[in-house]
């Protein structure tokens, strides 16, 4: 500062270098590098509420009271109606003066003591084993799911037991799956034959509809809806020798399944599909003997390859197949096991038999009706067992109008009897599996916070628990068919409801799965965000702190600079004085 400078005067400001305009040009200014910093946790905080929305698990409630209640509670017992009837002259006329009264009240007092005699069988059991009565014997059968008939039949054994039987057509206008009791005649005027009445009545309703509900075994296919049936004729290789070129396959089906399929219809809904193989080859070398080959029962275990291709048309549904398997030329003839067997049912999945044709003949051979009765009659056995149905007991005779088609081998239609026994196990089944999926579901979501429970599913699981609390009032009305139906709908919406996909989204990402994703990703953008923002604010506190240290500063001189012109002005008036009074 020169001397002529005012006095105050701020010296100029030095030169601005090219360093210092380049960074002042790039780096914007500290206020908006702030501004910057603190965008990214303003945007951060105003998505969280948007984020917690988005990622918000919905779990509404589910009747977890009724379900508790349901699986503790047994399945109703359905109350069979089977109607009794007669023929006129099935019992004698009372003689003398005797009065003689109606059929019907005859019939009631003989439904009275066949009731009271399987009660008093049952009462006999020890309360372990002992079962309940499931029918009830009635003489007006307009809503009764089975019939019992005494019918008069001049070709009837004439000696004593009576020998029941369950017809396999119309006979005299009674429905096919009657319990017939026939009676001959000569042995109306018999004086025990009520009693006789009674025990033939016992075995056959008591054989017919048991007890103890028979139970679905481990080798019997589990309930579905749909099943597809699989017939495949199977050549192990028909370049080796002779082989099986067609087979009659329809008219099997029509005479051998068809009327067993029929009748299943309110319980299975079967598809059925065929086809042809002409190489189907054995992954093992059976075991060659004097005059045959032998597979052992550990080949058994592999005899079907998946290298086959057993089924023509893809599908969801359970498959049962029935193979015919035809041996090369090389293996002929061809046995199972030690007991020369030609069939072997193989569990959950179908049936086998074996099929040699003859050493001399043409080269391809056409397997007609005659040469499919006992291959397809092995089938309907086991298709039987794989789906739980039950046999004829011994203790009721075939049909008398059968012998043609026992000479087949063809089995009796399915009757009456046999789909209510079908109809009471699926329907056990099937409650029981609906009580333990909805019990599962309810667990496994208390348990796993993480899964999502939404209308869709709550829907669904109200309706099982609604359908499975009306199976009490529908066992009341004694309609199985209508009860099944119940069961079936709520077994199906358990299922849906434990495999829907809205469930499963967020089953396997637990909260420990979340940060381990996402912790890399963020940790390190949130890292550089807060060390910036932090030194942005401590460099605002600094550029805040210097300023109010530069206007204090800025203060002190003011108030020198005042204190300084105060302390000169009384200087200054003594020295005008002194130079006044020297005037004078």
């Amino acid at each position: 500062m020169s001397k002529s400078d005012p006095p105050g005067a701020a010296s100029p400001a030095a030169p601005e270098s090219d360093a210092d305009a380049v960074l002042r040009a790039l780096n914007p200014a500290p206020s908006r590098r702030l501004l910057v910093a603190l965008c990214f946790p303003l945007f951060a905080a105003l998505l969280i509420p948007y984020w917690w929305w988005a990622t918000a698990i919905e779990r509404l409630p589910l009747p977890g009271e009724r379900i508790a209640v349901l699986e503790n509670t047994p399945t109703p017992q359905i109350v069979t109606r089977i109607a009794l009837s007669a023929d006129a002259g099935a019992f004698p006329r009372p003689g003398g003066d005797r009065a003689d009264f109606p059929l019907r009240t005859k019939l009631q007092a003989l439904a009275r003591e066949v009731t009271a005699g399987v009660d008093g069988i049952l009462g006999q059991q020890r309360p372990a084993v002992r079962g309940e009565r499931r029918w009830e014997l009635v003489t007006d059968g307009a809503d009764a799911a089975l019939r019992v008939h005494i019918a008069l039949d001049a070709a009837a054994n004439a000696s004593f037991p009576l020998e029941p039987y369950v017809s396999t057509g119309v006979e005299g206008g009674r429905p096919a799956g009657t319990l017939v009791i026939p009676v001959n005649p000569a042995q109306v005027a018999d004086v025990n034959l009520k009693r006789h009445y009674k025990i033939a009545l016992i075995n056959g309703i008591h054989n017919l509809l048991p007890a103890h509900l028979p139970g679905v075994p481990v080798r019997a296919l589990a309930y579905r809806p749909n099943i597809t049936l699989s017939f495949v004729l199977l050549n192990e290789d028909a370049a080796d020798g002779s082989y099986v070129s067609g087979w009659d396959v329809e008219a099997a089906l029509r005479d051998h399944f068809a009327p067993h399929l029929a009748p299943l219809a309110p319980v299975f809904n079967f598809s059925v599909e065929s086809q042809v193989l002409y190489h189907a080859p054995l992954t093992f070398d059976p075991a060659p003997e004097a005059d045959a080959w032998r597979i052992n029962d550990e080949q058994l275990k592999v005899f079907v390859s998946e290298r086959w291709s057993l089924d023509s048309g893809s599908t969801n549904n359970p498959v049962l197949r029935f193979l015919v398997f035809v041996p090369s030329a090389a293996h002929r003839p061809l046995r199972l096991g030690a007991e020369n067997a030609d069939a072997f049912l193989i569990p959950q999945f179908g049936s086998v038999v074996l099929l040699n044709p003859p050493a001399s003949g043409p080269k391809a051979y056409r397997l007609g009706l005659d040469a499919l009765d006992a291959p397809f009659a092995q089938f309907v056995d086991h298709f039987y067992a794989l789906l739980s149905i039950p046999a004829r007991p011994a203790q009721v005779h075939p049909a008398p109008s059968d012998a043609a088609r026992t000479a087949r081998g063809l089995a009796s239609p399915l009757s009456p009897w046999q789909l209510d026994t079908v109809l009471r196990t699926r329907l056990a089944e099937n409650a029981a599996e609906a009580k333990k999926t909805l019990a599962g579901i309810v667990r496994l979501i208390d348990k796993i916070d993480e899964m999502q429970v939404g209308a869709g599913v709550r829907d669904k699981i109200l309706g099982a628990v609604r359908k499975l609390e009306g199976l009490p009032a529908t066992a009341r009305a004694s309609s199985p068919r209508a009860a099944f139906v119940l069961s079936r709908d709520a077994v199906a919406l358990a299922n849906e409801a434990f495999f829907d996909p809205s469930m499963m989204g967020q089953l396997y990402f637990p909260d420990q799965h979340k940060f381990a994703v996402y912790t890399p990703l963020f940790a390190p953008v949130g890292v550089s965000i807060i060390a910036g923002l932090l030194r942005e604010l401590r460099a605002w506190i600094k550029r805040r702190k210097a300023r109010r240290a530069a206007q204090a500063a800025a203060g002190s001189d003011k108030s020198a600079a005042t204190s300084a012109t105060s302390t000169a002005t009384p200087a200054a008036s003594d020295a005008a004085r002194l130079r006044t009074t020297a005037a004078q």
